[in-house]
């Protein structure tokens, strides 16, 4: 063969590449078009896998490897999914009739008989009236709140929709762990020591993740439910159970419980205590899990602080609140990487 018929069949080898790799870098994007509108589901059906993956381990010991894998499925969604739902529910439902009774109590004269017994804040009021109605405002805001409130878990199709996906794939990830575990490493150009390394890294960084902001949540609570104490509020038990639950929301969050009280005691001449519950729940309650959490999932994933809070605010806005583990997950599966090439080229 002639070096230029060599060449000629060269080019057309490399431009066959060229397009082999076009195509699959199209169809990968077209998968993860596919993807997207799941990404949520998939990602906690991810994460419950491998939590409840002692679980499934045990079961398969006795059962068929379907038989097991459903198993553990109906077992966490009736431990763990069902009464969580069910809670939310219930409190979303009296929060959202909390917020309607107080929206109905702020009118004009409920907000004069509060502000009068401490002359700033009647100043306040009186200067504020001109510029803008407190009373119909935060009625609306009430109103509003206590109407979309209990829709965030309502049964809608997208709801209902997103929570079967999860359920079926995390039934396939219990099921075909082993084969998928297999496939995926098939495609990593990783050794077979360094591929165990990476995937010991991603189990490590969801665990750290998850019960990082679950230990996190009850901090949020415990320290909600205190004041709730210390100011003599009825329930402390009860309402920082309830902070619990909703601290799992992004942005209202435990203001839904210290919000209300706040404004109540407000309403019936405490207006210091209101402050100190309004002060306390949005400068400690809310915000401690924005110091707290990334401390603890950072001492767990050996990674710096910064770095790990960056990555769940960076994962909350690129993902959602997937991004709660999809942040972290992607940082720590990049640094091990990262190690792994500085292990290849010492």
């Amino acid at each position: 063969m002639t070096p230029r018929v060599e060449a000629a069949g060269y080019s057309r080898e490399n431009l066959g590449h060229a397009v082999l790799l076009l195509i699959t870098c199209i169809g990968l994007y077209l998968c993860w078009l596919l993807a997207r509108p799941f990404l949520t589901a998939i990602t906690w059906a991810l994460a419950l896998a491998v939590i409840g993956q002692p679980l499934h381990r045990r079961l398969g010991r006795l059962l068929k490897p379907d038989a097991a894998a459903l198993l553990a499925v109906t077992a966490i969604t009736v431990i763990l999914l069902a009464p969580g739902t069910f809670l939310f529910q219930k409190i979303f439902d009296e929060a959202g009739d909390r917020l309607v009774t107080i929206g109905r109590s702020l009118n004009r004269e409920a907000l004069y008989n509060a502000a009068s017994q401490y002359p700033v804040a009647e100043r306040a009021l009186a200067w504020l009236e001109p510029r803008f109605d407190p009373g119909e405002q935060l009625s609306r805001l009430a109103g509003i709140v206590a109407g979309q409130v209990p829709n965030a878990l309502s049964g809608s199709a997208q709801f209902i929709t997103q929570f079967v996906i999860m359920l079926v794939t995390l039934f396939y990830f219990f099921r075909d762990r082993n084969q998928l575990l297999q496939s995926l490493s098939a495609l990593i150009p990783l050794s077979a020591p360094e591929t165990t390394v990476l995937f010991r890294r991603v189990a490590q960084t969801i665990h750290a993740t998850l019960y990082g902001n679950l230990i996190v949540k009850i901090v949020q609570g415990v320290l909600g439910g205190l004041m709730f104490w210390i100011l003599g509020l009825p329930a402390p038990t009860f309402f920082g159970a309830m902070m619990v639950l909703l601290a799992m929301l992004p942005i209202v969050g435990t203001s839904l419980v210290w919000g209300p009280a706040a404004i109540y005691l407000f309403l019936h001449g405490s207006w210091i205590k209101a402050l100190i519950l309004a002060l306390w729940g949005a400068l400690v309650v809310s915000l401690i899990d924005n110091l707290l959490y990334p401390i603890l999932v950072a001492g767990e994933m050996r990674i710096h602080t910064l770095g790990i809070l960056v990555a769940i605010f960076g994962g909350l806005i690129a993902f959602g609140l997937a991004g709660v583990v999809l942040g972290p997950l992607i940082l720590a599966t990049t640094m091990a990487l990262l190690d792994i090439w500085r292990l290849r080229t010492q």
